[in-house]
């Protein structure tokens, strides 16, 4: 009896939501879209305007529906909230890529398999005089690594005009991880008699470059000159701004940790595989939640941090400050709720990406206010669990300021969710934090039963070239814009929206598999790091050594930080005594 309770509700509800978007697509059709520069546009056209939602106008302009209802008072049809028309710097530019394919018009086509991955091709030779034209374009995290055939040992060195910063632990413990890897790869390549190697390295959230105007431009040519191979340990440009830069595994245990551990003991990580008693770690698969796709709830989950996002690349992308922004700027002519909307969506343009989040979720709420007591969903449900308050994590829950955006109808703050919960969504999107990516969510998300709308920024991390658009996940725009069109896409294309999610779970499982996993580390781990042994010329000049060549090349000052053999991963010693290094198994 209760189960079949249970299905009724469950049909009420779908009917329920069905009714909303017809009601909501009708009222939209029947008017023109208004882009996001405030210029009327009379039609859609999927190729030159891709940032228009099909079935929203919330682009350039919110419309409340008709006969809703916010506390007790009627908002007329017609009310817009218009917001900044200040267009970023900081964008996407590869358009097409954002657009639903012709293929995924049609809900009964087949989703296009992908080509197969081609191998990686030699790099080019490089030389130590390569390696150190890298350093002028760096103002911190980066390392100059040198093997010395003397000593048997490799150096960790750094510039003495880069600022040694709390992150450049994670420079430490890339570096621990590739020189013992390398040993264990190519043994025969160091040895006493040997030459010496040599290889630039970085690592951190993004890399510690110099923001000019061409790279925050997202330019193909800011490098004018040849450099070496740059190994990235973190997420790394999406477009070619440094063409000789390869992305490796984020500094985690759950990345960089496991292909390490793949290498040396040939094991796969309990982060990789199901999630269960024994395993709590790991990963959430659709029969960990046993529920239908039908019956999933059609909403677009979130849940995480309240974190920057690409500050250095546009210091002006900023989170709300809730007097000037909000609390100041209402209008107090209308409903408290509806004026605090209004007043967050003045700013969507300046707002980092996941308070665009918030944004949308306002306006989802207020969608579905008057329905609230039947279980209808708002189709956007994105929300901060946590906040950095004096230097720690904390929940949203517990800090004033979010219960202060909550009165004004802005729910930004949400409770704490496990993977198992949130495995009862049908939608789900990996924001992008500082870094612009989010190092673990994407892969937990891509094994859910849920489909992924995939967060594309101007940076990217390695297993985002695994992953492709249309057939894994669908993209979606780095401000949010086209986030509306993304679920009314999905909704009404449920097949090819299942389809979808299946092969992103599917790709999500090979990192669990012996075979999947020594696929994957072969490609970003072991084959970048034998391709840059192999690059290696040596220097010839027999007159002189290693370390008078990095003395006398581009003036700059380099000081050895810390110095392994690598024969085991912790046999280091460190070098520099007014540095913190954060890393276990190094003798002071």
């Amino acid at each position: 009896m209760a189960m079949h309770m249970a299905e009724r509700r469950q049909l009420r509800v779908a009917a329920l939501t069905a009714l909303l978007i017809a009601v909501v697509s009708f009222e939209i059709s029947r008017r023109p879209l208004q882009s996001a520069n405030g210029e009327d546009e009379g039609h859609y056209d999927a190729h030159a305007h891709a940032h228009h939602t099909l079935n929203a106008p919330s682009l350039g302009a919110i419309d409340v529906l008709d006969e809703s209802v916010v506390g007790h008072r009627r908002v007329p049809l017609r009310k817009r909230f218009m917001y900044s028309k200040r267009r970023r710097r900081l964008k996407n530019r590869d358009g097409e890529e954002f657009d639903v394919p012709a293929s995924m018009q049609n809900d009964n086509s087949e989703v296009e398999e992908p080509p197969e991955f081609e191998e990686a091709q030699p790099l080019p030779r490089y030389s130590m005089a390569s390696v150190v034209k890298v350093m002028p374009y760096y103002h911190d995290t980066l390392g100059i690594v040198v093997y010395d055939p003397q000593t048997d040992r490799f150096v960790l060195h750094y510039a003495t005009n880069m600022r040694w910063i709390s992150g450049c632990y994670k420079l430490v413990k890339s570096f621990q991880h590739a020189i013992h890897a390398m040993r264990l790869l190519n043994p025969d390549r160091f040895k006493p008699d040997g030459p010496e190697f040599a290889f630039a390295m970085s690592s951190s959230d993004y890399p510690g470059v110099h923001m000019n105007e061409c790279v925050k431009a997202q330019g193909t040519k800011c490098i004018q000159e040849e450099l070496a191979p740059i190994l990235h340990f973190g997420s790394v440009f999406r477009r070619d701004i440094f063409p000789s830069m390869l992305a490796m595994p984020m500094p985690q245990n759950n990345h960089l940790g496991c292909f390490h551990n793949w290498v040396l003991h040939r094991q796969v990580c309990e982060y990789y595989q199901p999630r269960g008693p024994a395993n709590p770690s790991g990963l959430i698969f659709p029969e960990h939640v046993g529920m239908e796709w039908d019956r999933l709830i059609n909403s677009i989950i979130w849940r995480g941090t309240d974190f920057s996002f690409l500050h250095k690349f546009d210091p002006t992308m900023r989170h709300p400050d809730f007097d000037m922004d909000i609390e100041q700027q209402v209008d107090l002519s209308i409903e408290k709720r509806l004026a605090g909307i209004q007043a967050l969506r003045q700013i969507y343009d300046d707002l980092v990406p996941r308070w665009k989040g918030v944004a949308w979720t306002a306006e989802a709420e207020l969608e579905v206010y008057d329905m609230r007591m039947l279980g209808v969903p708002a189709w956007c449900n994105i929300k901060f669990s946590a906040a950095m308050s004096m230097g720690k994590k904390v929940p949203t829950n517990d800090l004033d300021i979010y219960r202060r955006y909550e009165e004004y109808g802005i729910p930004a703050s949400g409770e704490g969710m496990s993977l198992e919960a949130m495995a009862e969504y049908k939608y789900h999107i990996d924001l992008g934090g500082g870094g612009g990516t989010t190092w673990s969510g994407t892969l937990e998300k891509l094994g859910l039963p849920g489909l992924l709308f995939h967060h594309m920024t101007p940076t990217k991390d390695y297993l985002h070239d695994m992953m492709i658009p249309w057939f894994h996940y669908v993209p979606v725009r780095e401000d949010l814009s086209d986030l509306k069109e993304k679920y009314l896409w999905a909704e009404s294309h449920p097949r090819l929206a299942r389809r979808i999610s299946e092969n992103g779970t599917k790709l999500a499982r090979t990192f669990g598999s012996p075979e999947g996993l020594d696929a994957i580390v072969k490609r970003f781990f072991v084959s970048p790091l034998t391709r840059v042994m192999d690059a290696y010329q040596p220097i010839t000049d027999r007159n002189g050594n290693w370390h008078n060549y990095l003395s006398r090349n581009e003036g700059e000052v380099l000081r050895p930080i810390i110095s392994c053999q690598a024969l085991y991963h912790h046999d280091c010693e460190k070098l520099a005594d007014d540095v913190s290094l954060k890393v276990h198994g190094v003798i002071d």
